[in-house]
């Protein structure tokens, strides 16, 4: 099978080419490392040239098979695009079999087959993608679609070089170290794998690692939110400093590998952490929840007693929710005496009830007041949560119910305001309604 390109981008040569000045070569060096290589060997008499008659017959297959593989080897612009993938993988693989030397990819162009070139390119790049781009736990396969798009990123659009290749190559072979070092700190802590989802951070879990290291005599067992509150609170102390003997003594049975990259962590967590934990007004709930420091793991799926969390963290919260905060009727109650410039409490009297719709009929909601105790009194994790609460469910619909603006649904003696709030909100009182 022959294809004629015009101009022909690679194998400009036939075995009756003259040999190549200087100048020709200098022309080829900023092209593809495999034109260099092939101008190379030809000039050097590496490469004969019934040798070159075969590279361009195997040439010429490549191309049909690269550009059937991507889509179709019928339409001259995929042709060309196949052209450019082959020239692309090989390059790539000559290149860093050779280490960049022309003699020795001279050698490989003579001695190989030319396909297992563009394949050894192919198996590079495919590697690469098989290695984790982040620290986060990824369990999944790679999809055959999933591969094919890759190849297409990488030897098309988006081609990259010797260089670029060994740097993401390093990258992602750190991130596939660090990942497997994070399972095998869990393991000591007595964290399964099962109990670590897709999606957590192995560099979380190596910080949480580190803060129970660093903390002598913490107990090495899955860090939970209490945990977590009264390790940051022993962190804090200036005197609190690292054992390197604890540290050598969790390290005593590890790989070598996973040795230098535990204490390569810890250096990390001395030197960046340690000073967020220490920073004025950094909580623990800050720290693990809000937006300040670095993430950390902790299992929240465990049996833990969430209000002793939430005592710890957040005491003012805790005091006027009586720990029931997760009680849409408590919330609900707290908010409406807020929200009408009242003390917030967790249950209502029927007194409260009326002075509620009082002053919601007089001056309207304080919307800010109720926002204001969320941000400075609830836990960080549920703020969010608790302030959609507020201002798309519980707001406005209060603000229908107790009003009595509506000449054709008066309410002058507050009888379907305060049947709202005994329904919605903790009410001490009963429904008079039978």
């Amino acid at each position: 099978m022959t294809i004629v390109l015009n101009p022909p981008p690679i194998l400009p040569l036939s075995p009756a080419s003259a040999p190549l000045s200087n100048n020709a070569v200098a022309a080829f060096d900023a092209r593809p490392f495999f034109d260099k290589a092939l101008h190379y060997g030809v000039k050097q008499g590496v490469i004969t040239p019934a040798r070159l008659l075969l590279i361009q017959e195997d040439f010429a297959k490549g191309i049909v098979q690269i550009a059937h593989f991507f889509g179709t080897a019928h339409l001259r612009p995929e042709l060309e695009l196949a052209l450019r993938r082959m020239a692309n993988l090989i390059s790539l693989y000559l290149e860093d079999m050779s280490d960049g030397d022309l003699q020795l990819a001279a050698i490989s162009l003579r001695d190989k087959t030319f396909l297992s070139h563009s394949k050894g390119g192919s198996e590079m790049l495919k590697r690469l993608q098989t290695l984790p781009d982040s620290t986060l736990i990824d369990r999944s396969s790679t999809l055959p679609e999933q591969q094919r798009a890759y190849l297409d990123e990488k030897t098309a659009a988006a081609t990259i070089s010797l260089a670029d290749y060994r740097a993401e190559l390093a990258q992602r072979q750190d991130n596939r170290n660090t990942i497997d070092c994070a399972f095998w700190l869990a393991r000591k802590m007595g964290v399964a794998r099962d109990d670590l989802s897709d999606g957590d951070d192995a560099d979380a879990l190596m910080r949480s690692a580190m803060l129970l290291i660093f903390i002598d005599q913490a107990e090495f067992k899955p860090l939970t939110r209490t945990t977590f509150v009264r390790l940051i609170k022993a962190a804090k102390r200036p005197q609190a400093t690292l054992d390197e003997r604890r540290l050598n003594a969790v390290l005593k049975d590890a790989p070598t590998e996973f040795q230098q990259i535990t204490r390569r962590a810890m250096a990390r967590f001395v030197a960046n952490d340690l000073p967020q934990i220490r920073a004025a007004g950094n909580s623990a709930d800050k720290l693990l929840y809000g937006e300040v420091g670095q993430a950390y793991f902790v299992s929240e799926s465990l049996d833990e007693d969430v209000r002793e969390y939430d005592r710890l963290v957040a005491r003012e919260w805790d005091r006027v929710t009586h720990g029931e905060a997760d009680d849409p009727a408590v919330l609900a109650t707290v908010f409406l005496f807020l929200a009408t410039g009242l003390p917030p409490k967790a249950t209502m009297l029927l007194k409260e009830a009326k002075e509620i719709t009082r002053l919601f009929r007089a001056d309207g909601f304080n919307a800010k007041a109720v926002i204001d105790f969320i941000d400075n009194h609830a836990p960080e994790s549920t703020r969010e949560d608790l302030r959609k609460t507020w201002a798309d469910d519980l707001k406005p619909e209060a603000e229908e119910q107790l009003a009595d603006t509506d000449p054709n649904w008066p309410d002058t003696h507050m009888a379907r305001a305060l049947e709202y709030l005994r329904k919605t909100c903790c009410a001490t009182w009963k429904s008079r309604q039978r």
